[in-house]
């Protein structure tokens, strides 16, 4: 008799375990409870699920199954530049700190180099130019740099701080605020230099560069299969020593320039035609490019160029994607509009052929 109670205790005990664990993962009201103890019989009495009706089986979950959920979970997205997007900051501050060391030392390399190249001139107070005049320089090509230039920094601070640990929608931020700042601190000293000074329309550019990087990450469905993109040839221009002042670099060869917004139909494909559709077709987008010629004497004047070709989306080539590091590379890579066919429109006449 003791035995059997002893026996009926252990039952009980094990059977109002698994009714505890049930009810805290499973919140259907709908659930039966395991079974009942009637206490004049003295004995306990499983319960059958045809006793409780409505209950959707489907969803029925089996206590056991807690023991594979963790307590806490901060939910991970992999993404196709090599990072995560994940829902709560876990920052690594080893990470973390090695960015901030990359990104001061790459700054100051980077300011240094720039002032060697561009400020080798008279230096003056605090000053703006007129933004009209700024504005129809170089036919808009150093604007357009502008808008790339603070959308590439945007991009990359943001990948290196999903990589450090923060969450997606933090590393968003931080990463438009780092671009554009990047871009600000030119602009202030350009300030300071006679021939130059504070543009206007270079800090809305730069605006609009670290705003569209923003708006794209938080509406990905919609913008993320357009992607800014660059691409460089020594101009005739500067072979041929045209530019009014002697280029120290390619961020001063505009006519050799080509700034590019291309697009990816494989991203805005419904799932049921993507599963259908050749893998080896879904790099494949349109681009369009805007260049410049005759600015190299006559920086206000000269006319636009338009071009129309082909494009590579390099993240979507089916190459290392089980290696991060690959594919961090491939995003980075995908910057720069490859070769391929090419359609010019200019005032000189259209054009056709493989473009860089």
């Amino acid at each position: 008799m003791i035995n059997k109670k002893i026996n009926i205790v252990i039952l009980f005990l094990l059977m109002s375990t698994l009714n505890f664990a049930q009810n805290s993962y499973h919140s259907n009201k709908f659930s039966p409870k395991f079974f009942y103890y009637d206490k004049a019989d003295d004995h306990l009495t499983l319960n059958s699920l045809s006793n409780y009706s409505p209950i959707d089986q489907s969803q029925f979950q089996y206590p056991f199954n807690v023991a594979q959920k963790p307590t806490f979970v901060n939910s991970e997205l992999s993404l196709n530049d090599g990072t995560y997007w994940r829902k709560n900051s876990d920052i690594n501050f080893l990470k973390l700190s090695s960015i901030l060391g990359a990104m001061a030392t790459v700054d100051l390399v980077a300011y240094m180099a720039q002032r060697e190249i561009w400020y080798k001139e008279e230096t003056t107070v605090f000053h703006t130019l007129d933004f009209v005049n700024d504005w129809n320089k170089f036919q808009q090509m150093d604007k357009i740099g502008h808008f790339t230039d603070a959308y590439f920094t945007s991009d990359l601070a943001g990948k290196l701080y999903r990589w450090a640990g923060f969450s997606g929608n933090t590393s968003v931020w931080l990463g438009a605020l780092s671009g554009w700042i990047w871009t600000l601190q030119i602009e202030i000293s350009d300030a300071f230099m006679a021939e130059w000074g504070f543009s206007w329309g270079d800090m809305l550019a730069n605006t609009l560069g670290s705003g569209f990087y923003l708006l794209q990450q938080f509406n990905y469905d919609l913008l993320g299969g357009i992607h800014p993109k660059f691409s460089w040839h020594k101009s005739d221009a500067w072979k041929e020593d045209r530019y009014y002042r002697d280029p120290q670099g390619l961020i001063e060869d505009y006519e050799g320039m080509t700034f590019w917004i291309t697009v990816n139909p494989h991203h805005y494909f419904p799932e049921s035609w993507k599963d259908s559709y050749p893998e080896w077709l879904a790099p494949l987008g349109i681009a369009f490019g805007h260049g410049a010629k005759n600015i190299a004497s006559n920086p206000w004047g000269g006319h636009k160029e338009i071009f129309v070709g082909l494009d590579v989306d390099i993240r979507k080539i089916p190459i290392g994607d089980d290696w991060d590091f690959f594919k961090f590379l491939k995003s980075e890579l995908n910057f720069i509009r490859l070769p391929l066919p090419t359609v010019r429109f200019s005032k000189s006449g259209t054009w056709f052929g493989f473009y860089f």
